[in-house]
């Protein structure tokens, strides 16, 4: 028996906010250092240790105690008493008159009032002649124990994205482990009889099938794992029975199928999602394109049903996936804010009843305003253009990629 399906709609705003609500991080794993690079850190990691640990040259040079040997009225002489590598643990001492050849990075000798560079030294008679004028120089050269990391300091804050100076700081500070939210599982199913792998023969009526390709590139790019990408073909047994399969066995955390939405015989997504007891949050939202899609749990694991053709899903996804991604691992913003921007030539006028969503490439011009065009057909995008009939000298447009 055919379920019955009630029209559930929503505002892209309002889908956006629901989603969110329906969706937590995911739990938290213990990973090396060497693997966090674009996890996401799931609690806050303070500072073991002050950096530099101690009194660090900052120039290959001449420590200097703070009284010469002797001066006249252009320089003063230090004899020299030895010399300090980087990396050196015994503590030196500098007495009045003395002088240590010391390299970048090397341990500050205590008595030490600056570090004079070797270019601007004379070295005569085991004594080192400096100008009086370096010794007036406010400059030191010393790199202060703690002046770039102290004791107790943040170093990484819960929900933040770890980038490359972020595991600067923490292996420097000792760190070889992290806690961070586990990245989350995905799983793909393209709906529709027509559909055909790359390699296999093309009959007439059938099309090779491009967003498996898609949604596993786009998912790479939210640092997902993409566990299966799956086609099937239109029939509300064999989806069912996909589905069911791909949770009992993959246990995703995510599940996204494409095709199948919309009024027409063929269109199964809603009715294979009520008879496996999904709850629908949604399934029409006042856009275009994606007037017939979907959002629910599945037994407890969030769906989105989308489209079939491959520029909707791919407006979609980063107006609906990406965010809902964002939320799984745990990370603190959601997916960017509507920026206002120059339209560079003309756009299809908005429906009145509706946000029209369109493939933009926006720039930043000579005079640091942002701008933004209608992408071409085959032309990849970095910005989606959101219409509304409200539309004066600007435009709303949301960021994606890296522009964002």
């Amino acid at each position: 028996m055919k379920p019955t399906i009630f029209h559930l709609e929503l505002s892209l705003a309002e889908a956006r906010t629901a989603i969110a609500e329906r969706i937590a991080p995911l739990e938290q794993e213990c990973i090396p250092l060497t693997e966090a690079l674009a996890r996401v850190c799931a609690a806050f990691v303070f500072a073991a240790r002050p950096s530099p640990s101690c009194d660090q040259s900052a120039r290959d040079g001449f420590a200097l105690a703070t009284q010469p040997l002797f001066a006249d009225q252009a320089v003063a002489a230090f004899h020299i008493s030895g010399e300090i590598a980087a990396g050196c643990t015994e503590q030196k001492r500098l007495a009045p008159g003395q002088a240590f050849r010391i390299m970048t990075g090397a341990a500050i000798p205590t008595g030490t009032a600056r570090v004079v560079p070797f270019e601007v030294c004379q070295e005569k008679d085991g004594k080192v002649l400096v100008p009086l004028a370096e010794l007036a120089r406010k400059q030191l050269h010393i790199r202060r124990q703690g002046c770039e990391v102290q004791t107790g300091q943040l170093l990484a804050a819960a929900r933040t994205r770890l980038l490359p100076d972020h595991l600067l700081l923490l292996a420097e500070n000792g760190c070889e482990e992290i806690v961070v939210h586990r990245q989350p599982r995905v799983a793909v199913i393209c709906t529709g009889t027509e559909l055909t792998q790359a390699g296999e023969p093309l009959l007439p009526g059938c099309k090779i099938s491009g967003n498996g390709a898609l949604l596993a590139a786009l998912l790479q790019t939210q640092h997902c794992t993409c566990i299966c990408c799956l086609t099937v073909e239109d029939n509300a047994e064999r989806i069912t029975a996909l589905i069911e399969q791909i949770i009992d066995r993959d246990q995703p955390d995510l599940l996204i199928s494409t095709g199948g939405m919309g009024p027409g015989t063929f269109d199964l997504t809603e009715q294979v999602f009520a008879r496996l007891g999904g709850v629908s949050v949604y399934n029409r939202l006042r856009v275009r394109p994606g007037r017939s899609t979907l959002f629910g749990l599945l037994d407890k694991v969030p769906f989105f049903g989308l489209p079939g053709p491959p520029p909707a899903v791919r407006l979609l996804f980063h107006e609906l996936v990406a965010p809902a991604i964002v939320r799984l691992h745990g990370e603190e913003h959601s997916g960017g804010m509507l920026k206002k921007a120059i339209l560079d030539g003309p756009a299809l006028l908005s429906q009145a009843d509706c946000t029209v969503l369109k493939g933009a490439v926006a720039r930043v011009d000579e005079e640091g305003r942002l701008r933004v065009r209608l992408a071409d057909r085959l032309e990849p995008l970095n910005a989606i253009l959101h219409l509304n009939g409200e539309e004066g000298e600007l435009v709303s447009v949301r960021l994606i990629g890296p522009l964002a």
